[in-house]
């Protein structure tokens, strides 16, 4: 296993990896017995031995197992962990070490992985308690002033945000042999995509994985075609669509159609925008994106799908089942972070993260952005400057309350909406408001899209069981109650009109989307069981007495969605189209997945140009910043790692 967390000791990495930090991620022990530089009281005792306890994380259990002398904790050792892989393993590593250390239960928890850090220090806490210590004294024991210090460092380029757009970014560039600092605000790589699901978009280059062609994504194609038309898109782009189509299957092929045009199409008519200024350069960059991950030995598994606001089937995910991060205790080399640590080890890149340092000003001079200033959690102040100026890759806002409501133009909010999100820790605007403090000009703010399935516990994408989300809705009435294949705004807004703003996703042994006892996305099925995030029975009605539904009305529900899957009659109520025998639920067990919305994504942000440059109000650039990914106008989702390829392509003329 090759892993590259960012450790926040001295939160200075280039590439080297941690067998610790592995080992507690990956669920083995994990045994801390650092010197002790600091007493917490020479008086302290303790019944000396072994003692094991369990707290709740993020996702799931957390087991430590601490070690006492008569006077001293002497080891603390993460015997298992079920939270995030690559978020939980700084603080698997690092708060253990600290408690050691300092002889304390007041250490600092590790930036972006709090619930995995409190629940290890609450399992201590509890050895302690079994231990015959005093808990109160070790939690009154503080460490160490910080010493504020500042470093200077120079680099070809500094870029904002190590999610995928700013890694994409840093690679690219470290590839063509230019030095790389990455300023990271919270304890590792990966932002939101290690909570998304991460599934890759692929066009071309995989006909083995596509699905056959039906009925129903014949309809599809020719209402995306239609609607396009109707919105007023040149129609010589519909044309050439059609036209590509046409030859696809005169030439004898029978799978899914699929190109750069018809990408286009279809996301304008789901998210808006313009197709030939962004649509079709953005899928062309999508392409570039496969390609480049494909040659540095990323795969892809199974065939294509469609997913929860985007059924066109080109949805893949990595051969290890997984594209933002394990959440199973299993390795997941072919993860899109994984494969970057490899890549940087393997090819010995020049990119160096500064991770819990999250860039707080902006390095001006002379009307250019010449650097940024990260301020880390240790104390230490990096001025970075960069040759070629800085990229600006920190995400959208949806993590930020006061931000989501006060530029909410589509949604039935006021003061008192607790706005829940998706998101992984620190998508809180920050780079937005940067660039706004060099002047650079806003645009579409007011355009959020809200997750329509999220976790009604946790709010993850994460946990969805059946067809990719694209499984049976019914409310809490047992009725079905929308097109499952509508865009996310439009499905956002009717899961908010049912009561409790609550739905179910139904689904079977057939299409509920697990392997190997796991979800769509790597999440073991029994935990989603004993959590009271996922449903099971042998029969509907059990399964509606179990979620509180009108049998009837469920069995009805079914029946009705059975007969449109099979074409025995149309969806004359919702208009749903890509249905087949496959969609049928009717074999035991049968799945109810429980869900309702959260803040997923924002679509506006920083105005750029076509060379990803920072705009101003007049439309003139502002000369050293770039900006890539949720934190632009437009710009979101897995794909937009894109972006940051695409940008630093640009700066240094590939």
């Amino acid at each position: 296993m090759a892993f590259s967390f960012g450790s926040s000791i001295n939160r200075r990495t280039f590439v080297a990896g941690s067998l610790a930090t592995v080992a507690a991620a990956a669920g083995l022990a994990l045994h801390v017995t650092t010197p002790r530089a600091y007493a917490s009281d020479a008086s302290a005792s303790y019944t000396a031995g072994e003692y094991e306890s369990s707290a709740r994380g993020r996702k799931g259990t957390i087991t430590v197992r601490t070690t006492f002398s008569d006077s001293a904790i002497d080891a603390v050792e993460v015997v298992e962990c079920n939270d995030t892989q690559r978020i939980s393993a700084p603080a698997c590593e690092l708060v253990p070490q600290r408690i050691v250390e300092l002889q304390s239960l007041a250490v600092d928890t590790v930036t972006g992985a709090t619930f995995s850090s409190n629940a290890i220090l609450q399992a201590v806490a509890d050895c302690v308690e079994q231990a015959g210590g005093d808990v109160a004294a070790l939690k009154s024991v503080l460490p160490p002033e910080k010493q504020a210090t500042t470093e200077a460092i120079e680099a070809d380029l500094v870029v904002c945000g190590a999610g995928g757009a700013g890694m994409a970014a840093a690679l690219t560039a470290a590839q063509a042999g230019y030095n790389v600092v990455v300023l990271e605000k919270s304890c590792c790589i990966g932002g939101n995509v290690l909570v998304s699901g991460g599934w890759l978009e692929v066009l071309e280059g995989v006909e083995d994985k596509k699905p056959e062609m039906t009925d129903g994504y014949r309809e599809m194609f020719a209402q995306t075609l239609q609607t396009s038309l109707d919105n007023g898109i040149d129609p010589a782009i519909v044309e050439k669509v059609q036209a590509d189509y046409d030859a696809y299957y005169a030439a004898g092929n029978t799978k899914v159609f699929d190109s750069v045009e018809f990408y286009a199409l279809d996301y304008a008519t789901r998210n808006g925008g313009p197709v030939e200024q962004y649509w079709i350069p953005f899928a062309a960059g999508v392409t570039d994106l496969n390609n480049w991950l494909f040659d540095e030995g990323y795969q892809i598994r199974d065939t294509l799908i469609g997913i929860v606001g985007f059924p066109w089937p080109r949805k893949a995910h990595s051969m290890d089942g997984k594209n933002g991060d394990a959440f199973a205790v299993v390795e997941h080399k072919y993860d899109f972070f994984n494969l970057f640590d490899a890549m940087m080890e393997g090819e010995g890149l020049p990119v160096q993260i500064l991770t819990e340092t999250p860039v707080t000003d902006l390095i001006v001079e002379d009307g250019r952005v010449v650097g940024a200033v990260g301020s880390c959690v240790d104390g230490t102040t990096y001025e970075v400057r960069s040759r070629l100026g800085v990229v600006m890759a920190t995400g959208g806002y949806s993590g930020n309350q006061d931000m989501m409501k006060r530029y909410n133009e589509m949604w039935p909010w006021d003061a008192d909406t607790i706005v829940p999100t998706t998101n992984n820790y620190g998508h809180t605007g920050d780079g937005i408001v940067l660039a706004q403090g060099v002047g650079a000009a806003l645009a579409n703010m007011g355009k959020q899209m809200v997750f329509p399935i999220a976790d009604c516990k946790d709010f993850s994408t994460e946990t969805i069981v059946g067809h990719g989300g694209l499984g049976l809705y019914v409310n809490t009435l047992g009725k079905r109650f929308t097109n499952e294949t509508f865009n996310r705004f439009a499905l956002a807004a009717a899961v908010m009109q049912q009561s409790d703003e609550k739905l179910f996703i139904i689904s079977d042994v057939n299409t509920a989307g697990i392997t190997d006892g796991c979800n769509d996305n790597g999440y073991p099925i029994d935990a989603l069981l004993a959590d009271g995030q996922l449903f099971m029975a042998d029969n509907l009605e059990e399964l509606a007495a179990q979620i509180g539904v009108d049998a009837d009305a469920l069995i009805e529900s079914v029946e009705n969605y059975n007969a449109i899957a099979r074409g025995e009659v149309a969806d004359v109520e919702f208009g749903r189209a890509n249905m087949s025998e496959a969609d049928v639920i009717a074999e035991a067990p049968f799945y109810a997945s429980p869900r309702t919305w959260a803040a997923h994504v924002t679509m506006g942000g920083v105005a750029i140009d076509g060379e990803y440059r920072a705009i101003n109000e007049a439309g003139e650039p502002i000369e050293g910043l770039y900006v890539v990914g949720e934190c632009t106008d437009g710009n979101s989702g897995v794909s937009s790692m894109s972006t940051g390829r695409r940008c630093v392509k640009g700066i240094i003329g590939a």
